[in-house]
C-alpha cells in the first residue's frame, strides 16, 4: 500500500481531536502518554500498552504485563497448568489455544510502535488480540490438549512493517514452537494459524523445500492464488512459491482489515448513534457511475497488478464523464462515495483497503483483482454484494455497469446493508469481522484433518478414504445401470470399463 492509499484511508476517517493531535505529535517511549511523556498508559491509536490490560490482574510497564502472584500469560490471563492427557482434544467446537512467546522471540520494538502509529491499517491481529483473549468463555482455552486449533502471535508485522519480508522472522517463530511443544509436530503445523498483515501476506514464503511453513494457516489480507505457477507480465512471477502463490483457498484464510476510526465511519454511515444515516438502502446515486481515487504509480505494472494504470489511461483526466479516476487524494472523499453507483476496488502493491471503506460507507464494490481471494470469500456471497470482473474486460467497463437495471443494482446495495458488519472489528459499532474469524477458522478445522492419518492426532484421512471410495463406488453402479451408458456401449465394454480404468 502506497503513502497516497494511506492519505486515502485517513481520508475516509473522522478528524482527530485537537488535543489527541497535540498528544500524538509528542514522540513519548512505548506505554507511557502525555505532553511530556509523565503517564503510564496508551499510545495514541492503541488499544492498551499490553493485552487486555494485563486483565487487570497485573501492571503494565512499556508493553509487558507485570503479573500478580498466581497469574501469568502475556495478559496475567492464566492461573492454572495442564499436564498431558488432562482433556480430550476438542472435536465439534472450536477451541483455540495461544501460545506463550518469550519477549525475545515475538515482541513489538518500540521503534515500531511507538513511533509508527499512523499505521493501524495494518493492525488487525492486534486487535484480534484484543477480543481473542477475552473469549475464554466461547474460543479460547488454556488446555492445549482439549484444542483443535492453535494461535502462534508472532507479531509478524512489527518485523516486517509493511513491505518487508515475513520469512525469517516467522521461521525462527515456528522452529521454536514444533522443539518446544508437542503440538505443531502431531499434525506437522495443519492445525496452527499465524497473522500476516502485511502488503504481500506469505508470498515470499517457500513451498514443498519447507513443509514445516507451508502448512501452517495463514491468516492475511492479500489472498493472491496462481495455481500452477501461472506467469502473469507484471513481475509476480518471480516469487519462490509458484505452485500456490501466496494463498492455498482450503488452508489460509483472507481476513478483512482494520483501520482506526472504523467505528465512527460506520455510525455516520447506518446511523448507529441515533443520527440520521448517510447511507441509503433505496437510493440511486446519481453524481457519477463509478469513482476511484488513490495511487496509480505508471511505469510500475506490479502494483495493482496492471489495472489502476490500465483504467487511469482509459478514463482518467476526464476521458469519461460520468467515470471519476483520480490520481492522488480526493476532497471530500467520504462524500464522493456516497454520491457514486460504484466503486472501484482494485489491489495495490499487495492487498487493497477500499474494499471495506466501500462495505462501511455504502458504495457497491467493482472488484477487478484476478485471482484475488477477498476477506472472508468462503462465507460471504460476494455475487449478492458486488461486481466482479476479470482485468481483460476493463475497456468495456462503462457499458457494462450502464447495463445493469436499476432494480438489479438496488438488490447490490441491499447486500452492502446486509453484510458491512463483517468488515468492521469494533464491536461497539456492531461489527463482526471477529465472529467470521472465527467461522473461518472453523470452516479450516474440517479441512486439515483430511491430510492426517494418525487418529489420536485428530486426523480423518482414513474415512475420507472410505468416502471416496464409497463415492467412486456410485458413480461406477450409475454408469453401469444408466439406460443411456448401457445403449452406448461398444461391442468390447469388458472389466476395464466397468470399473472406470
Amino acid at each position: 500500500m502506497s503513502a497516497v492509499d494511506a492519505a486515502a484511508a485517513a481520508a475516509a476517517t473522522a478528524a482527530v481531536p485537537a488535543a489527541a493531535a497535540a498528544a500524538a505529535a509528542v514522540r513519548c517511549h512505548y506505554g507511557f502518554t502525555g505532553e511530556r511523556c509523565e503517564h503510564v498508559g496508551a499510545n495514541p491509536g492503541h488499544q492498551h500498552a499490553c493485552w487486555n490490560n494485563c486483565q487487570g490482574r497485573g501492571v503494565c510497564r512499556r508493553g509487558f504485563c507485570h503479573c500478580q502472584k498466581g497469574w501469568w500469560g502475556k495478559d496475567c490471563g492464566r492461573s492454572r497448568a495442564f499436564g498431558a492427557h488432562s482433556a480430550r482434544r476438542a472435536v465439534h467446537k472450536l477451541r483455540v489455544y495461544a501460545y506463550d512467546l518469550p519477549w525475545e522471540l515475538a515482541y513489538q520494538p518500540e521503534y515500531h510502535v511507538g513511533w509508527r502509529d499512523h499505521d493501524q491499517i495494518y493492525m488487525a491481529w492486534q486487535v484480534f488480540g484484543e477480543l481473542f483473549f477475552n473469549d475464554s468463555s466461547t474460543v479460547r482455552t488454556d488446555n492445549p490438549y482439549e484444542a483443535n486449533m492453535f494461535y502462534i502471535p508472532a507479531m509478524t508485522y512489527a518485523y516486517s512493517s509493511n513491505l518487508g519480508d515475513t520469512l525469517v522472522h516467522s521461521k525462527r517463530v515456528i522452529d521454536y514452537v514444533r522443539t518446544t511443544w508437542p503440538f505443531f509436530n502431531r499434525t506437522k503445523g495443519l492445525d496452527h494459524f499465524m497473522w500476516l498483515t502485511n502488503d504481500q501476506g506469505a508470498c515470499h514464503w517457500p513451498g514443498s523445500t519447507h513443509p514445516e511453513m507451508a502448512n501452517v494457516i495463514k491468516v492475511v489480507h492479500y489472498a493472491w492464488h496462481n495455481p500452477l505457477g501461472k506467469s502473469i507480465p507484471t513481475g509476480w512471477n518471480r516469487l519462490p512459491n509458484k505452485h500456490w502463490g501466496c494463498f492455498h483457498p482450503l488452508r489460509d484464510i483472507s481476513a478483512a482489515p482494520y483501520w482506526l476510526n472504523q467505528a465512527g465511519v460506520a455510525a455516520a454511515a447506518h446511523g448507529l448513534q441515533g443520527a440520521k444515516p448517510t447511507f441509503d438502502v433505496k437510493a440511486i446515486p446519481a453524481e457519477r457511475l463509478l469513482f476511484f481515487a488513490g495511487g496509480i504509480r505508471h511505469g510500475d505494472p506490479s502494483y495493482s497488478h496492471g489495472v489502476r494504470q490500465e483504467l487511469h489511461t482509459r478514463f482518467g483526466r476526464g476521458q469519461h464523464p460520468n467515470i471519476t479516476i483520480h490520481e492522488g487524494r480526493f476532497e471530500n472523499y467520504s462524500a464522493a462515495l456516497q454520491g457514486s453507483k460504484y466503486c472501484l476496488a482494485p489491489s495495490g502493491h499487495g492487498w487493497g483497503i477500499r474494499l471495506s471503506q466501500y462495505m462501511i460507507q455504502g458504495c457497491v464494490p467493482v472488484i477487478i483483482q484476478d485471482d484475488i481471494y477477498q476477506a472472508w470469500e468462503d462465507l460471504l456471497p460476494y455475487a449478492d454484494f458486488s461486481v466482479r470482473l476479470p482485468m481483460s474486460r476493463i475497456a468495456a467497463l462503462p457499458e457494462l455497469l450502464a447495463s445493469i437495471a436499476d432494480a438489479d443494482y438496488l438488490q447490490l446495495r441491499a447486500g452492502v446493508a446486509k453484510y458491512w458488519r463483517a468488515f468492521v472489528w469494533d464491536r461497539a459499532a456492531g461489527g463482526m469481522a471477529y465472529d467470521f474469524m472465527m467461522a473461518s477458522l472453523q470452516c479450516v478445522a474440517k479441512y486439515w484433518r483430511a491430510f492426517v492419518w494418525d487418529r489420536a492426532a485428530g486426523g480423518m484421512a482414513y474415512d475420507f478414504m472410505m468416502a471416496s471410495l464409497q463415492n467412486r463406488m456410485l458413480r461406477l453402479q450409475a454408469r453401469q445401470f444408466h439406460p443411456l451408458q448401457q445403449q452406448q456401449q461398444p461391442a468390447g465394454y469388458g472389466v476395464a470399463e466397468q470399473r472406470g480404468l
